[in-house]
């Protein structure tokens, strides 16, 4: 780093007045709100390192509207990391949001030195830098940002003005797993008062005695029978991220078909069109020995053809480009009942053949290991860990899990740096202990891994632990799994029947229904129940009753049913998802991507165990995407983790320090979430009920369990709400008896304090979204104002 001190004489002055005030132990100082943390003191020799010091919560102004505040739960505090040497200089951080400029104090202490561009109470939108902004970011070695377009009025303008690259600023929003506003607008905007949500795709039924394939319209409410003949039965049948295309596997028939969906998403220029075609073969030719295992994650979709060993790797955007002259890469990884899974990176965490395979492929052909390799077929990392008996599989980006006998073996690429480990069944569990499916996705940390006789299992990697969630027992197992496209929900299906839903963070049971499908339930392969997901909505194949059920995912009741001929048993989604269709390149979710992956078995009628995967959908970054992550602690720790990297990638001195530091501050996070959800709990249902002045809660609502009903500025808030969009809205609130509005302390109360008083809603001040508050306000830091606008929404909707 740059050296910048001028005068040697006035800093040994300094230096010694420090020693004689440090000498002199003040013990009555009281540092204040807007004092920086003290430096943690190295221990001596055998001594433990202690924890930071807790910040002190600044006491919100006492009102009607501000509740005493509710203490957050106990628990361990992760033990902090001693300071290293301190450098001749400190880190120079510049960030666009004072509210990342908290993130980025919490992490970097006494080693950084950071300025938030934008001031307290201001407005994030419309924020004008001056000439001071532009030389403190022409000097800065980090300079973190929102992204998602919220500061691109006037941040672009800044970075070309400062000489700097602007990939060289980071865009934090890009990270986390944004919510696309497309997907908000068909989870919560198109519900009938039967909460019967309109919705653009159709579904593809793969029948599992023979290879046709119907089709069902969804907005047209209309069937098509065996509209095509796959071959052989069309047991796989696989979305890709974007949800335009889907990929068919038919084992029998030695074929994997591509079929364009017809509806999605194209862009011109500064919108979107909506294209609505038939669903029709792409004409890729992907014929094979024996294709078994298909998985999608993110851009790519990888083929295991277990008679070759051959690997094939489709990219979705070279499909959109190319069609039928694409030419996918491969690589051969030798013959066995095999797997490969995409990771981020274009990299791929691939199963390893058994060294006896040739000496007898059917004894051996389940796969012992795994290793991770480029898209070129080049090995980079070898487990040393084995996997005797693999088989099912899973990612979440950068990470792979596989089902082993006796527990789940995983690998691990990020940055260049690759690991892997082997985690064993819980204590106690049986000596033939096996988990043969599993299930991730890119917004989640955790796993679920499935053992029909042993039940379901969360995988956490990166605690090397595992628990049981749902018993298998004699009368009643689960038999069939599946992420939402989201990643928000688990849903997870029982021999008897019943279809539960979890909330796949918190692994709390939101739902569940029964007797809506015909009975005896299939247990078999080509029998049981299989699962589809889209915005707001489950469908779930009935292959004992020959139907198809749509149920929503609010308390999983019944919206539609549609009868299929034959025996439907797998089923995608192809459409909307919520998504522009695009041409993102980044698959970075700790999030918080996304991707979801169902791994099942069974018997097919020559006796062989068969290998199911499902895939997931990963949220790419097109399209309207809202960027108040902050709103979500969940993926204000993505964040916190991202900006601890960043600075030890600019002071590799400092790492360890950082990641420390990083670590502590996650736990209050987690102490703020379980707040949050505390003090919401004592909320009911019907009453949570948010209209804002802009649209800022989408992550506070799906987080906790809110519906945003609407916004007074529903799309910027420099352009005014049209006469339309101010009726809509007091329609709206009127409608569900929105008992409060809430205004912003940096936006106008003028249009809010009109529909409060048309509709004789409670209007309720301010909340704070863009930014954190003057000092002695309440909000100084980000926990503050995530405790402050908690407790004035509960109050005003209790």
């Amino acid at each position: 780093m740059r050296l910048r001190i001028r005068n040697w004489g006035a800093m040994l002055l300094l230096v010694g007045a420090l020693l004689l005030l440090l000498a002199c132990g003040s013990d009555d100082a009281t540092p204040t709100a807007t004092q920086a943390p003290a430096a943690t003191t190295p221990p001596a020799a055998g001594e433990t390192p202690a924890a930071p010091a807790a910040r002190a919560e600044t006491p919100a102004p006492t009102s009607a509207t501000d509740p005493a505040p509710t203490e957050a739960p106990d628990r361990p505090t992760a033990t902090a990391m001693p300071a290293p040497p301190a450098p001749d200089e400190k880190l120079q951080v510049v960030t666009t949001s004072n509210i990342v400029g908290d993130w980025a104090r919490n992490i970097g202490q006494e080693r950084v030195e950071v300025f938030a561009l934008i001031p307290p109470n201001a407005d994030p939108h419309s924020y004008q830098p001056g000439a001071r902004d532009i030389a403190r970011v022409a000097d800065a070695d980090v300079v973190l940002s929102i992204g998602l377009d919220l500061e691109t009025e006037w941040l672009d303008e800044l970075v070309e003005n400062a000489a700097r690259n602007p990939e060289s600023v980071i865009a934090l929003g890009d990270l986390v797993e944004p919510i696309d506003f497309v997907e908000i607008l068909a989870e919560h905007d198109d519900h009938d008062e039967h909460g019967e949500s309109e919705l653009m795709g159709r579904l593809l039924i793969g029948d599992g005695e023979t290879g046709d394939l119907s089709v069902i319209d969804l907005e047209h409410n209309e069937v098509s029978q065996n509209v095509f003949d796959l071959g052989s039965r069309a047991g796989r049948i696989y979305p890709t991220s974007s949800g335009r295309y889907a990929i068919a596997v038919s084992s029998d028939a030695n074929n994997v078909e591509v079929f364009d969906g017809g509806i999605y998403l194209e862009e011109h220029g500064d919108h979107f069109d909506l294209v609505e075609n038939p669903v029709a073969p792409v004409g890729l030719n992907l014929m094979g020995d024996r294709p078994v295992h298909l998985y999608v994650g993110g851009e790519w979709a990888s083929i295991y053809y277990d008679g070759s060993g051959e690997v094939v790797l489709l990219n979705e955007h070279e499909i959109e480009e190319r069609g039928a002259a694409y030419s996918p890469p491969s690589f051969n990884a030798g013959p066995n009942h095999g797997a490969a899974v995409p990771l981020e990176d274009d990299l791929f965490a691939v199963s390893i053949q058994h060294p006896d395979y040739a000496s007898n492929p059917e004894e051996y052909r389940l796969p012992i290991g795994a290793e991770i390799r480029d898209v070129n077929g080049r090995s980079l990392f070898r487990a040393e860990e084995s996997c005797p008996g693999l088989h099912g599989d899973a990612s979440n980006g950068h990470i792979g899990v596989f089902g082993c006998e006796g527990g789940v073996l995983f690998v691990e690429a990020h940055d260049g740096a690759y690991e892997s480990g082997f985690i064993g069944g819980p204590a106690g569990s049986p000596e033939d202990f096996r988990l043969t499916s599993v299930w991730g996705h890119y917004g989640l940390d955790h796993f679920f891994a499935l053992g029909g006789d042993f039940g379901l299992y969360v995988v956490e990697p990166e605690d090397g632990a595992m628990e049981q969630l749902i018993a298998s027992t004699e009368a009643l197992r689960p038999i069939n799994v599946a992420v939402s496209h989201n990643g928000k929900y688990l849903l997870v299906v029982m021999s008897d029947g019943e279809l539960r839903m979890y909330d796949a963070h918190d692994l709390d049971l939101l739902a569940s229904k029964s007797g809506f499908l015909a009975q005896p339930v299939g247990a078999g392969f080509w029998e049981r129940p299989h699962l589809a997901t889209a915005p707001g909505a489950v469908f779930i194949t009935d292959s004992v009753g020959g139907e198809v059920i749509q149920l929503d995912t609010h308390d999983l009741d019944e919206v539609a049913h549609w009868e299929v001929a034959g025996t439907p048993t797998k089923i995608a989604f192809v459409g909307i998802h919520g998504e522009p269709d695009g041409h993102d390149d980044h698959m970075e979710h700790d999030d918080h991507g996304d991707e979801e992956h169902e791994d099942e078995h069974g018997e097919d009628e020559h006796g062989e165990e068969e290998h199911e995967d499902e895939h997931g959908h990963h949220d790419h970054a097109h399209g309207e995407l809202d960027p108040h992550f902050w709103f979500d602690p969940t993926r204000a720790q993505q964040a916190v983790n991202h900006i601890a990297g960043l600075f030890a990638d600019a002071d590799p001195d400092g790492a360890a320090y950082y990641q420390a530091n990083a670590a502590a501050y996650n736990e209050e996070l987690d102490d703020l979430d379980a707040w949050v959800k505390e003090e919401v709990a004592g909320l009911p249902v019907e009453r949570r009920l948010l209209v804002t002045n802009h649209d800022a809660f989408q992550y506070y609502a799906q987080r906790y369990g809110f519906q945003v009903v609407g916004a007074v500025f529903p799309t910027s808030t420099s352009h005014e709400p049209t006469a339309q969009e101010m009726a809509e809205l007091i329609e709206a609130i009127e409608e569900n008896n929105v008992p409060a509005v809430f205004t912003e302390h940096s936006h106008s109360q003028r249009l809010t304090e009109r529909v409060a008083e048309s509709t004789g809603a409670e209007i309720v001040g301010s909340l704070y979204t863009g930014s954190l508050s003057e000092p002695g306000e309440g909000a100084e830091s980000y926990i503050d104002l995530m405790r402050y606008n908690t407790r004035v929404i509960v109050e005003a909707l209790r």
